[in-house]
């Protein structure tokens, strides 16, 4: 019987294990739905929420190496990815931690809620990449238009500087030479109406 008593209650705590888990999954679950279903941050919180942890600091380690065209980009987001490797080790601790079952439902309830707590700080740390993705890509765009209108204005400068050499050399000869004829001309009208 008491072999019974005991096979029963490490059923019992199995059970409950299994459904605190499956209760903190479907609260990251529904976490993770808010930050839209393509993102990269969707995708890592997903996998962590659904105890894939390798998988997940494979996806952040492969989206930092993703973006080698913007050098700024790993510069600022390195200690943050960091960071994140540690949350979602830290959520793998917390969740799969050895002899759970023999900690008391307030112990085991604190665990969880720790996860919880470092879920969401992971996921207000994949915002902050997010927001930093965003900004280098921004930097980039503003430094081509600067690039392409610095271009324009050489261009620009050029035509007119060969424009202005073009009537110097052709045209401003040949101005001054009609405008003395006019000049002339009207000196001469003047003066023949005058008499002299």
């Amino acid at each position: 019987m008491a072999k019974n008593l005991d096979v029963a209650l490490k059923v019992a705590e199995a059970h409950q294990e299994r459904e605190m888990n499956s209760k903190i999954s479907a609260r990251m679950r529904a976490s993770v739905s808010e930050g839209g279903a393509n993102s990269f941050r969707a995708q890592v919180l997903s996998l962590v929420a659904n105890e894939n942890y390798a998988k997940a600091i494979e996806e952040l380690r492969s989206f930092a190496e993703s973006k080698h065209e913007f050098p700024q980009f790993k510069f600022r987001a390195e200690r943050y990815l960091s960071y994140s490797v540690d949350l979602i080790n830290a959520i793998k601790a917390k969740r799969s931690f050895p002899g759970l079952q023999h900690l008391s439902m307030s112990k085991q309830q604190e665990l969880h809620d720790r996860a919880m707590e470092h879920f969401e700080d992971l996921k207000a740390t994949l915002r902050k990449i997010d927001h930093i993705e965003r900004e280098v890509k921004l930097d980039d765009v503003r430094s081509t238009v600067w690039v392409v209108k610095a271009s324009i204005y050489c261009v620009f400068a050029i035509l007119v500087l060969g424009f202005l050499l073009e009537l110097s050399k052709g045209v401003l000869p040949s101005a001054t030479i009609v405008a003395d004829d006019a000049f002339s001309r009207i000196i001469n009208f003047v003066f023949d109406k005058i008499g002299l």
